[in-house]
């Protein structure tokens, strides 16, 4: 199946001809692992690039990652926000955990297949994990207070947090909560908020 990348050249018309190639390739890869493995909503698999790709490459609107910038993504699933961000900033390091055996080996499969030389992938539980990064990433996986306490530890002592989440959540101390739809003008991400701490 041929998916539609008309919208992120859109809003990052920069990105080389190589990087084009791995969205549209790891699109692509997605769409067929999907098909046996639940690794997104069946129901937003034709909308990959509004529903995923898009909220995952937010955080680089409001803060590129400069080269040699570690990046723990936890809770991965099916690599978001993790590997569209690896594929469009290549001079970082990334770091995926998810505590799901099937998950991660789906996304071990897709960082071969893909060629990626600045990603690794962790299978076990975050609270198992004692690494220090300076940029840390979820989504959706609870709720912003509970992330917090898991990501705090492994986090330098400038770094960021960047958690995406929808509707509405209660705010956390030193967060700042950014509307998607400021930054992409798309009814897509009426409800998504991408939230950064400190």
């Amino acid at each position: 199946m041929q998916i539609s990348l008309d919208a992120i050249k859109h809003f990052f018309p920069k990105l080389s001809d190589v990087t084009w190639t791995q969205l549209q390739h790891f699109c692509e890869l997605i769409y067929i692992k999907n098909k046996v493995l639940n690794l997104i909503s069946r129901q937003d698999i034709n909308r990959i690039v509004e529903a995923h790709l898009l909220p995952s490459l937010a955080i680089l609107k409001k803060n590129p990652f400069p080269t040699e910038t570690t990046v723990l993504d936890i809770g991965t699933g099916g690599g978001f926000p993790g590997l569209p961000l690896a594929i469009v900033t290549p001079l970082a390091h990334f770091t995926l955990i998810d505590s799901v055996g099937k998950k991660i080996r789906a996304v071990e499969e897709f960082v071969s297949a893909l060629n990626l030389k600045n990603v690794t992938c962790i299978n076990d539980r975050i609270e198992n994990f004692h690494r220090k990064y300076h940029c840390i990433t979820g989504r959706a996986i609870s709720n912003i207070d509970n992330f917090y306490t898991l990501a705090k530890p492994h986090l330098n002592a400038h770094g960021k947090i960047f958690y995406l989440t929808g509707g509405e959540m209660a705010p956390h101390k030193n967060m700042t909560a950014i509307d998607l739809f400021d930054l992409y003008d798309h009814q897509f991400c009426e409800t998504k908020k991408l939230l950064i701490i400190p």
